[in-house]
């Protein structure tokens, strides 16, 4: 399938911490439609954790307890994050981290678990520029031109993330490296995963 047929959704979670299997929650998505290279939609929200932020959590993101009351559940929106997800490629920085937290977050509302395909930028960076000492978001966008809006928020993340990916695409592209869909997810899928 060609590229530029396909749409690619970049997330990005911010969290009360750092692990699900502790019981680490979500408190704010961001999400960014991109097909053929356009932004063809966007979603963000706050979401109540249903638990306490970390302190060393809200240090690093800026979210504070106050910022989160009146926000929704997981569960009142995780229908709406589950539609804006399909059909699409999803496109994450360290794209474990988000996954399994998203995916910890549909298995406690009894919705199906992501397993579509899944491209991380740290996959594609590194074999479009090898050798940096690091593959964090902030080195990549100071290697790439790409500025921030905000950091450590949803919304200013998949931004950023968004055109490092375009940007990683774009090399590929010229390079002859990704030709197709195909050709891009073998690159950019940091694990072997089997679609059911």
């Amino acid at each position: 399938m060609d590229i530029a047929d396909m749409t690619f959704t970049i997330v990005d979670v911010e969290t009360t911490g750092l692990s699900p299997a502790m019981g680490d929650r979500v408190c704010e998505i961001g999400a960014v439609k991109l097909k053929g290279g356009a932004m063809s939609g966007t979603f963000h929200s706050m979401i109540d954790p249903q638990r306490p932020i970390s302190p060393a959590a809200s240090a690093k993101n800026g979210i504070t307890p106050e910022m989160l009351k009146g926000a929704p559940a997981f569960a009142a929106i995780a229908k709406d994050i589950h539609a804006f997800l399909s059909g699409t490629v999803l496109v994450a920085q360290n794209a474990q981290f988000d996954l399994d937290f998203i995916n910890n977050e549909f298995r406690l509302v009894a919705f199906p678990e992501w397993n579509g395909y899944v491209i991380d930028t740290i996959s594609l960076a590194r074999r479009v520029v090898p050798g940096l000492p690091s593959y964090n978001l902030d080195l990549l966008a100071r290697t790439f031109g790409v500025t921030f809006t905000s950091r450590h928020r949803s919304m200013g993340d998949v931004e950023a993330t968004a055109d490092i990916f375009q940007k990683c695409v774009g090399r590929l592209k010229e390079a002859g490296a990704a030709r197709s869909l195909e050709e891009l997810i073998k690159i950019g899928e940091p694990w072997r995963r089997t679609r059911r």
